[in-house]
């Protein structure tokens, strides 16, 4: 409830006045990853400073630069290409401007819409409308998507913790709770304009049944369009289960994610198992604040089993931070 109440309170208050951005314009491009901006009179640009990359006729962003220093010699600034779009190309005389990523508020009248291929990774401290998700829900799972270094994920259905840009572990509180201690070490081995795929491991046992069991799954994100990600899981599971006895499972999704003008997220998609030769699938609507998520989700896992239980349909509220 109090959580509810400050989200209530934070969509009621006034807008907040923001300074203005500062404005330049790309005049070289020494190399594919870096460019060299000239500065106007609005302002100037520090080293660290994330800009925003505008086409110079239609002015629709074509991505993001970082900059890093001066030119040495020279008037100009250099930068180097965080993202890039693969709807248009970096040219002289695109515009820029500096942007603030930190509050959605500050940032939401340069980021009218809502495009995969402007979320960013390398950033901690931005708002998580502007992150990769590396969560789906309490029952959907994970992404091939990691944490940033030293960030913190707190959820009803996930505690996480981010080594670095590639590695993070994570554990699933409810079934500490229950009695069943589990980890998850998950590994991102690729990472690139077109798809992303990472590795986890996650052994857990039932102190009750004293009982092992090990899952493998690999993850593969692929880049539809701007609009639209698809997040691949394959999970395997080998051990004693209350759902299978003693024996090896293997369970396959395919989620949809659609990505709104407010940056919220939609997401559907089959899932597939294996072993019991069922078909499932969810729908999902996902709210992402700052830090705060919160989403609804509709979720089957036998679209033939039309009564609300575990194997049938299910319904529930899911909640989580990333700081």
């Amino acid at each position: 409830m109090p959580y509810l109440l400050l989200m209530i309170i934070a969509l009621l208050a006034p807008s907040r006045t923001h300074a203005e951005p500062a404005h330049g314009t790309i005049r070289g491009i020494p190399s594919s990853t870096e460019v060299s901006i000239s500065e106007t009179l609005q302002g100037s640009f520090q080293p660290g400073d994330l800009l925003l990359i505008r086409d110079q006729v239609q002015g629709e962003i074509l991505g993001y630069a970082e900059v890093t220093s001066r030119s040495p010699g020279s008037p100009f600034i250099l930068a180097r290409v965080r993202s890039h779009s693969n709807n248009g190309m970096i040219r002289i005389d695109d515009g820029v401007e500096s942007i603030d990523l930190s509050d959605f508020e500050k940032s939401k009248d340069q980021m009218r819409e809502g495009r995969h291929d402007l979320v960013i990774r390398g950033k901690r401290f931005i708002s998580a409308k502007y992150k990769p998700q590396v969560y789906l829900g309490a029952l959907t799972g994970q992404t091939a998507a990691t944490l940033e270094q030293s960030e913190l994920f707190f959820g009803l259905g996930l505690l996480g913790y981010g080594i670095n840009e590639s590695l993070q572990l994570s554990t699933q509180p409810v079934l500490n709770a229950l009695g069943e201690a589990n980890f998850q070490v998950k590994w991102q081995m690729i990472q690139n304009e077109d798809f992303r795929i990472s590795l986890g491991l996650e052994p857990r046992y039932n102190f009750d049944y004293r009982r092992l069991i090990g899952s493998f799954s690999i993850y593969w994100d692929t880049f539809s369009n701007s609009k639209f990600l698809t997040y691949n899981q394959l999970r395997v599971t080998s051990g004693e289960s209350e759902l299978y006895g003693r024996r090896t499972s293997a369970e396959f999704s395919v989620n949809y994610g659609y990505i709104t003008n407010r940056w919220n997220r939609i997401i559907f998609g089959p899932n597939i198992d294996i072993q019991r030769e069922t078909l499932g699938g969810l729908l999902s609507y996902q709210w992402v604040w700052d830090h705060f998520h919160s989403a609804i989700t509709l979720q089957s896992r036998d679209f033939t089993n039309l009564k609300f239980r575990n194997d049938g349909y299910l319904v529930y509220l899911d909640f989580w931070w990333r700081i």
